[in-house]
């Protein structure tokens, strides 16, 4: 159902959650999932790293310095406080960045990487890596998802009018549906589907929903550099160009899709942090055995990953992170306009949220039953009861206590 195409094993993370969708888990999925998701977290951030870092090096000629953030303000700090140039708008956006830094999201979680080159006794802003956090992951999966879905229950509507139509003897563009009918089509024909869904037949939907820029990198490149460096680019080994997109507006970019082939004997040369040894033991993987797992995955894993490239000037850059063209300002409007909004929507939104939440999580039991059904209306606070069993047991929940005296009254 969804293949997210920075990780590898994905055609198995997408059989789980096609599973998951219709409310069978097999046995060994929890630690399958878990598997997947923390081990292609920790690789992405190497091997994206590691190509940001070979690239940026054979642009400028020097080796780039890189610093590790968690947050955006991070992010947006260095670069205004290291710019390649500045424009008048430059200076507008810094300026207004200086009076009102409140305005400008600077708490935004981020994993990720700045780099910088060093041009003397000078550092210049030329590029960040990111990988996705789970709950991006988990909101933009849901989104694909649920515009599939969507798109299914349109076809059915649209097969409910026409047979509509042939009752009536006319053709379906003569057909005139009153409002209150057209709604009445829309949830019969959302019903069909949830019903579908319930009896399993999603799962065999060969269709996959494509997530490419889990692992991302943006690069300043400005449009008088931009042919020197495609033709770096058709230089790298095992580097393909997927896609090449060119978005204009009130941010100016490029993006490439890529394809490249994983560094596995690298990956397999570099030891598994002692930090993320310590995290992963946290989430339910035994010390003893997560070094000779992580090898396996990484030798059985597929030897091409695909992530995003947007390349912009410097300028555009900042118009992204602080101008017109906020990333933050962006999100949020994604956000507050699903064009669907209905039960369905809800709970994929709440299954991804549960599994992605599962992977962070010390649960490691099977799963008997998946707690959140597409087919069942819930309240949020069934979702939120749910992810915190996963870190708490039930029994230290305040509200299966029996607080209530069982004394006889005088």
């Amino acid at each position: 159902m969804l293949r997210i195409d920075s990780f590898i094993h994905r055609s198995s993370l997408s059989e789980v959650i096609s599973r998951w969708m219709v409310g069978k888990p097999a046995p060994g999925d929890v630690m399958r999932l878990k598997t997947i998701v923390n081990f292609n977290s920790y690789i992405a951030r190497l091997w994206i790293d590691w190509f940001a870092r070979d690239l940026l090096e054979a642009f400028h000629g020097v080796s780039p310095i890189h610093y590790p953030i968690s947050t955006k303000g991070q992010l947006k700090d260095f670069a205004i406080a290291h710019p390649r140039y500045t424009t008048a708008r430059i200076e507008a956006m810094r300026l207004q960045y200086g009076r009102f830094p409140e305005d400008f999201y600077r708490d935004t979680p981020i994993d990720g990487v700045i780099y910088a080159a060093q041009f003397g006794d000078r550092q210049e802003f030329v590029g960040s890596s990111r990988i996705k956090r789970y709950r991006r992951i988990a909101e933009k999966g849901s989104r694909r998802i649920i515009d599939f879905m969507l798109g299914r229950i349109r076809a059915n509507a649209d097969l409910l009018a026409e047979e509509r139509a042939r009752n009536l003897g006319i053709a379906k563009d003569q057909l005139i549906t009153p409002p209150e009918t057209m709604v009445e089509e829309f949830n019969h024909a959302e019903r069909r589907i949830l019903k579908s869904i319930k009896n399993g037949m999603t799962q065999s939907d060969p269709l996959e929903l494509e997530i490419p820029d889990v692992a991302g990198i943006k690069i300043i490149v400005e449009p008088k550099e931009y042919i020197r460096f495609r033709e770096i680019l058709a230089r790298i080994p095992s580097l393909g160009i997927a896609e090449e997109e060119r978005h204009t507006g009130k941010y100016d970019a490029i993006n490439l899709r890529l394809t490249y082939g994983l560094p596995k004997e690298r990956l397999l040369a570099e030891p598994l942090n002692e930090a993320y040894l310590r995290v992963l033991t946290y989430r339910g993987f035994h010390d003893s055995e997560v070094g000779r797992q992580y090898r396996e995955f990484i030798e059985s894993g597929e030897d091409e990953v695909g992530f995003e490239m947007i390349v912009a000037s410097f300028e555009e850059f900042l118009e992204s992170e602080i101008g017109h063209s906020m990333h933050e300002e962006r999100i949020q409007e994604q956000r507050a306009h699903h064009e669907y909004n209905g039960h369905l929507a809800t709970n994929i939104r709440f299954l991804m949220d549960f599994m992605l939440s599962l992977c962070s999580s010390p649960w490691c039991t099977d799963l008997e039953d998946v707690p959140i059904k597409l087919w069942i209306k819930y309240m949020p606070d069934t979702l939120e009861r749910v992810v915190r069993k996963l870190y708490v047991p039930e029994k230290y929940f305040l509200d299966t206590v029996d607080t209530v005296s069982s004394a006889p009254a005088d």
